[in-house]
């Protein structure tokens, strides 16, 4: 099995990406947030990684670039009706610690965000994960509680003014790192703002 891939990045397409490991090619699916997270083409890149083989012998290498987004990945996989495809989807539209949040609160609303991911499958995830998922450690530092209403508030307002919902995502959390946990509404927007618009 591999565990991580330690190479350059030599091909970027529009769902893979090919890391050249000691002049070998490794081809590796990755999420639409995976995508938005490397480097440039010649530059160095590490991805942890998640290795099936289907029952047509197909091998894909699944790649992410934080350990967290993979243990993530490999535990939606768990639950029946989840496949490769939705897992991705999980890990593009939810942060780990916001995936980990809606299941401990049963937050379907934030789960059906992700493409393809119907009431009823979020309430299997939920049903299926819960008891076990608070004990996922996660790299990212975290306090388990409800989607703020402050963070759902940013994100429509992000959304209604053009942004896509991962964009606003991947903004809202930038943001919220930059002014911390505590910061109102307004002043998180504006953050946000400054990332989308560059």
């Amino acid at each position: 099995m591999i565990a991580h891939l330690n190479g350059t990045l030599a091909h970027i397409d529009s769902k893979e990406v090919v890391v050249d490991v000691n002049g070998v090619g490794y081809t590796v699916d990755v999420a639409e947030r995976t995508l938005a997270e490397l480097p440039s083409i010649g530059e160095p890149v590490t991805f942890y990684t998640h290795y099936i083989q289907n029952t047509q012998n197909i091998i894909k290498i699944y790649g992410f670039t934080s350990r967290d987004a993979l243990k993530i990945f490999e535990l939606a996989l768990t639950v029946k009706g989840v496949g490769p495809t939705l897992a991705q989807n999980i890990v593009t539209r939810l942060s780990p610690s916001q995936f980990v949040q809606a299941v401990l609160k049963e937050n379907i609303p934030i789960l059906r965000r992700v493409p393809r991911l119907s009431d009823e499958l979020a309430k299997l995830i939920i049903i299926k994960l819960k008891k076990n998922i608070a004990k996922i450690k996660l790299e990212e530092k975290f306090e388990v509680s409800g989607t703020s209403s402050i963070h759902q508030a940013v994100i429509n307002v992000l959304v209604n003014l053009g942004a896509s919902d991962l964009e606003a995502e991947q903004a809202f959390e930038k943001a919220q790192e930059t002014l911390g946990d505590s910061a109102e509404r307004e002043d998180l927007i504006r953050e946000a703002l400054r990332y989308i618009r560059n």
